[in-house]
């Protein structure tokens, strides 16, 4: 019960009840959680204490709330895997050598007119074509991140005929014998996108990391622009420049 002489907070003592309970199984993963007049009724505290308890337990991702449902205990968190971004990181290669299993799935891809921003950021005319590959990797079969993949299809002629040949970019590139460096990253958080969020799974409410991408092949043509979407909840990334 609430300790009324203890100078804890009520909301937080509230909050440590809650966990408890989920640690030791009263509160399992999915079950809805009573109500907020349950628990002010059962902890006699009122209405804002128990209001401010539940949003603090969501923020840090124990619980989750459904409109006109209620509040849910969430899924346990996994713990985050380190992923490192250099000139020249292979998706593949690094998640072999943390000792995990890699896969890449080409979702879809299409050869469009560049994007204006996608045009800006490979510094390519207003008309140029690009290919445009949705690509979803996996970490031990559950999905890591999503990327919009850009590359310029002045510099891979051809490459519409058997891109579904390819299952990776490094595959891709090797065939035309370019070696491409990563020359600037932007780092953001938000929230995924309905088509982001599809691909890995997750609620739309989950922030997830974006990050802007430009590559340089070696003669010093810029190729790939990238936006990939990383897991908030399974992936964190470390930059080795």
């Amino acid at each position: 019960m609430i300790e009324r002489e203890s100078g804890i907070p009520y909301y937080w003592q509230l909050m440590e009840i809650i966990r408890r309970q989920i640690v030791n199984g009263r509160l399992k993963e999915g079950q809805r959680i009573p109500s907020e007049i349950e628990l002010s009724s059962a902890y006699r505290v009122n209405r804002h204490t128990v209001r401010q308890a539940i949003g603090e337990l969501c923020r840090s991702g124990e619980l989750y709330k459904q409109r006109g449902r209620g509040t849910f205990v969430a899924k346990p968190p996994v713990d985050l895997f380190e992923y490192r971004l250099s000139p020249k990181t292979s998706f593949t290669d690094d998640i072999r050598e943390a000792g995990k299993t890699p896969d890449s799935r080409l979702l879809a891809w299409r050869e469009v007119t560049a994007p204006v921003h996608v045009a800006e950021a490979l510094g390519l005319a207003a008309d140029e074509r690009v290919f445009a590959l949705d690509i979803r990797r996996l970490v031990n079969r559950q999905p890591f991140l999503f990327s919009k993949v850009f590359l310029s299809a002045a510099r891979l002629p051809g490459l519409a005929g058997f891109i579904d040949k390819f299952r990776s970019l490094p595959a891709i590139y090797d065939a035309y014998g370019l070696s491409p460096r990563r020359v600037k990253s932007v780092f953001r958080a938000s929230f995924p996108e309905q088509e982001e969020a599809v691909a890995l799974d997750i609620p739309g409410n989950l922030p997830v990391l974006k990050v802007e991408s430009v590559l340089k092949s070696q003669d010093g043509v810029l190729i790939e622009y990238s936006v990939s979407c990383y897991r908030s909840d399974f992936a964190k990334v470390s930059i080795d420049w």
